[in-house]
């Protein structure tokens, strides 16, 4: 199914050079690789939400909500492909408007088909991938057999997904990794894949913004990069950023770079009401930065997918 997008022209300065980019919210909520709860499938749609009506934009919710099933990578792909492929359509028809994407998804899987997507369009664009895992793993090295955790390496081409490559490895920023599988490491190694780890909660933002040097990006966030302490997720890794941390790496980072999407996955909604308000909003505050300054311009258009 594709985005109809009505009355969005492209916005122009001066001699057709294109002007700040109109945000639109996409809730990603359909199985992609839950193998034990849904809980980010629900986390998806309640991110996106808060997102649209701070950021007084459209929202679109893509795919349905189902169990979580614990499958090898192959079965898992199969499973999930119809839909990846559904999603990496959105994508497109949202970059050929001209809307700034701002992404809400249940698994790091999903970007397999958002990445890949984007990189036709812009294959200038470097990858800033703030996660507690690699995700660099291939079919021959994983030790789980778990499809989110090969995702950055199908998209260098290291195997076949089936939604494309495009991305060379000096083009990946790995920011807070913290929990890397010993072949993942060597293939990290070997392909020269940026490392910057995180060091008592802090990030060296300095670093980072220099290893984009002045790149557009593509930003993808897991929240399992943050402590656990401070945000639920389903794969706990002890000593990771603070938000406050990453909050002041998007605010430079953004600064110092064109965006040209924003991703966030892995946000497991807590069963409690009140505690799943109080971490929605802890999530908002975080990556407020990455917002544009003022609204798209429109009335907030909510568009449930059945």
């Amino acid at each position: 199914m594709n985005i109809h997008i009505a009355n969005a022209p492209v916005p122009q300065n001066g001699a057709g050079t294109v002007a700040a980019k109109r945000p639109f919210v996409l809730a990603l909520r359909g199985f992609v690789c839950d193998r034990y709860t849904n809980a980010g499938m629900q986390g998806a749609s309640l991110l996106a939400r808060a997102a649209a009506v701070r950021l007084q934009a459209p929202l679109r919710e893509v795919g349905v909500p189902g169990p979580a099933i614990n499958l090898g990578w192959r079965e898992n792909l199969a499973k999930a492909s119809p839909y990846l492929r559904d999603v990496g359509g959105q994508l497109d028809e949202l970059m050929r408007h001209h809307r700034l994407p701002f992404i809400f998804a249940n698994r790091c899987g999903v970007s397999l088909a958002t990445i890949a997507a984007m990189l036709r369009r812009r294959p200038d664009a470097r990858i800033v991938w703030c996660d507690a895992h690699g995700d660099f793993n291939t079919p021959a090295t994983t030790p789980t057999g778990y499809l989110g955790g090969m995702v950055l390496s199908a998209l260098c081409g290291l195997w076949d997904s089936g939604f494309g490559a495009g991305l060379s490895q000096d083009r990946i920023v790995l920011v807070g990794a913290r929990d890397l599988d010993p072949g993942e490491s060597e293939l990290i190694a070997a392909h020269g894949v940026r490392v910057i780890a995180a060091k008592d909660g802090m990030i060296d933002t300095g670093r980072v913004i220099e290893a984009v040097d002045g790149a557009p990006v593509w930003l993808h966030i897991d929240t399992d990069v943050v402590d656990p302490l401070y945000l639920p997720a389903e794969y706990r890794v002890d000593r990771g950023l603070h938000p406050a941390a990453l909050r002041a790496l998007l605010r430079e980072l953004v600064r110092a770079s064109e965006l040209v999407g924003f991703e966030l996955t892995e946000f497991e909604a807590p069963s409690n009401t009140e505690h799943r308000a109080r971490m929605v909003q802890t999530v908002i505050r975080m990556i407020e930065p990455v917002f544009p300054a003022g609204p798209d311009g429109g009335k907030r258009v909510y568009e449930p997918c059945a």
